[in-house]
């Protein structure tokens, strides 16, 4: 059915049982990691992964430095629910599908929040000297 769905999109730039044999090895690739998903629980409203997290004896003060950061910029600097999103994929690695389908949601609109997180992040470790200032795009 989705090869039927993509059907107008087929450029014929590839022979078409190539073409449709990358919409079913995508779907099986998809059902297996969602059913590996189904049945474990995703904690969106917690922060302990960053927030409890203690450095270790061989960790150098930067890197605690770093993380205190990074735990203020997550904790001030996103929205509630730029917060939920950025902890769920980056921090507990639920995969983007499984978000999406749990928060009723587009895997696109998923992108966007966490585009928009990892933007105000990287600004909020700028701004605190933590990161280097990039220079803009087309700009030498």
């Amino acid at each position: 059915m989705r090869v039927l769905d993509k059907l107008a999109t087929f450029e014929g730039r590839s022979r078409f049982t190539t073409w449709a044999y990358k919409f079913a090895v995508l779907r099986a690739a998809n059902a297996v990691r969602d059913r590996a998903w189904r049945s474990r629980d995703v904690h969106l409203d917690s922060l302990d992964a960053l927030v409890t997290a203690e450095p270790g004896p061989g960790q150098y003060v930067e890197a605690i430095d770093l993380a205190d950061a990074v735990r203020r910029a997550v904790a001030t600097d996103l929205s509630p629910y730029q917060r939920r999103i950025v902890v769920a994929l980056l921090v507990e690695g639920v995969p983007i599908d499984v978000l999406a389908d749990r928060l009723g949601t587009t895997r696109n609109a998923l992108y966007k929040t966490l585009h928009d997180g990892r933007k105000r992040l990287r600004a909020s470790l700028t701004r605190s000297g933590h990161l280097d200032q990039i220079p803009e795009r087309g700009a030498q």
